[in-house]
C-alpha cells in the first residue's frame, strides 16, 4: 500500500472513532464553567474532548503502523509520548485547575525529555548557504523555548468554538503534506491522524456542544510543535516552515502580549485582548470568527506547503511576508476595537 493512501487512511480512522468518543466525554460531564473573564460561553459546557482525539489519534496510527508494513520511528514514540504527557497535564487542570506557575513547570519538564530523547533541531539553514550546526545546549534550549511556546499560543487560543482546533486540524494538515513532500512519512502519517480526529472533534464543538480542555489544547500543540522540530530536524532549510504553519498562532498571542505588557497588565491573567476575543465582543459569532481564521489558517498552510516544494530562499520569504501581513491585520483590528471602547489599557 502506498504511503499516501495510508496517510489518507490514517485520516479516516482517527475521524470515525473521534465523531463516536468525543459524544462519550460529553457524558462523562467534565464541565468548563464560566468562571473566568476570557471565557464566553453562558453556561457550563463539557470539556476534555482532547482525550476523545488523543485516543482517536493513538487508534489510526495503531492500525495503520500494525497492519500494514510501515516501518516504526522513534519519532512516533518520543513525541506521541509528549503529547500524552502535555494532555494529562491538561486533563488535570481541567479537572482539578492547577496553578499556571505549576502546569508552566510540569511542561518545561514535558519538553525537557522530548528534545533530551532526540526532538530537537540541531541545525539551521535560515538560507541557502548559511547552514549552522548548533551547540547542544543551544539547540536544547532553542527547542525546548518553541515547544513551550506553541504550547501556550495554541492554550491561549483557545476560547471560541471552532477557532484553535480549527486552525490545528489545518496546521496539522498542513504538516503532513510537508512531511510527504520531503519524504518524512512518519511525521506526515501523525500529523494526518491528527488532523481526522480534530476534524470530528469540530463537528461537535462548532454546535458548542463539546470543548478541547487543555488537554486537546496541549495534546495538539506537543504534537504539532515536536513534528516541526522533526521537519527542520530533517531539512534544516526548512526553519521557517513550522512558525508559519503556526503563524495564526503565534503572530496572535505574541503581539497580544506585547500589547499588555505596554499596558502594564499582567501577562498571564486570564483577559479578552486577542485578536479573535475583540472580533466576538464586536458582535461576531463564533462560527463567523472560527471561518475567518480558518481562511487565514488555509493561507499559511499553502505557503508552507509552496516553500516546502520550492525550498531555497522561499521559506524565509514567504514566512517575512506572512509575519508583516499578520502583524497588519492585527494592529488594524486592535486599532478598531480600541476605537469602540472594546479594548483598552482599563478594559477587562
Amino acid at each position: 500500500m502506498a504511503e499516501p493512501i495510508r496517510i489518507l487512511l490514517a485520516f479516516v480512522l482517527a475521524l470515525a472513532p473521534s465523531l463516536v468518543l468525543c459524544r462519550v466525554m460529553m457524558s462523562v460531564r467534565i464541565m468548563d464553567a464560566p468562571t473566568e473573564a476570557r471565557k464566553i460561553q453562558p453556561h457550563a459546557v463539557p470539556t476534555s474532548g482532547g482525550v476523545a482525539a488523543a485516543i482517536s489519534t493513538a487508534l489510526a496510527v495503531v492500525s495503520i503502523t500494525e497492519l500494514t508494513d510501515w516501518n516504526l520511528d522513534a519519532v512516533l514514540f518520543v513525541v506521541g509520548g509528549g503529547a500524552v504527557a502535555a494532555l494529562l497535564i491538561g486533563l488535570a487542570d481541567d479537572i482539578l485547575n492547577l496553578r499556571a506557575v505549576v502546569k508552566l513547570l510540569l511542561l518545561v519538564g514535558v519538553t525537557a525529555v522530548m528534545t533530551g530523547f532526540g526532538i530537537r533541531a540541531d541545525a539551521m539553514a535560515p538560507w541557502p548557504g548559511a547552514y549552522v550546526e548548533l551547540p547542544l545546549i543551544i539547540a536544547t534550549g532553542g527547542s525546548m523555548f518553541w515547544l513551550v511556546v506553541v504550547l501556550n499560543a495554541v492554550n491561549f487560543m483557545d476560547g471560541a468554538n471552532g477557532v484553535a482546533m480549527g486552525m490545528a486540524a489545518i496546521a496539522a494538515l498542513g504538516l503532513c503534506i510537508c512531511g510527504a513532500v520531503i519524504g518524512a512519512w512518519t511525521v506526515a502519517l501523525l500529523a494526518g491522524a491528527l488532523a481526522g480526529a480534530l476534524t470530528g472533534f469540530l463537528v461537535w464543538n462548532l454546535q458548542g456542544k463539546l470543548f478541547v480542555g487543555d488537554a486537546g489544547a496541549f495534546l495538539a500543540a506537543a504534537i504539532l510543535g515536536g513534528l516541526g522540530l522533526e521537519i527542520v530536524r530533517l531539512r534544516p532549510d526548512l526553519l521557517f516552515v513550522p512558525p508559519m504553519l503556526l503563524l495564526p498562532f503565534l503572530s496572535d498571542v505574541l503581539l497580544t502580549l506585547a500589547w499588555r505588557t505596554r499596558h502594564g497588565k499582567k501577562l498571564f491573567a486570564a483577559h479578552r485582548d486577542h485578536a479573535y476575543q475583540i472580533a466576538m465582543k464586536a458582535g461576531l459569532k463564533h462560527w463567523q470568527v472560527a471561518v475567518v481564521h480558518a481562511v487565514w489558517a488555509t493561507n499559511a498552510a499553502v505557503f508552507a506547503v509552496i516553500a516546502t516544494i520550492m525550498g531555497r530562499q522561499v521559506p524565509v520569504i514567504a514566512f517575512v511576508l506572512l509575519l508583516l501581513v499578520s502583524t497588519w491585520i492585527h494592529w488594524r483590528v486592535r486599532r478598531s476595537g480600541v476605537s469602540a471602547g472594546l479594548v483598552g489599557a482599563n478594559i477587562p
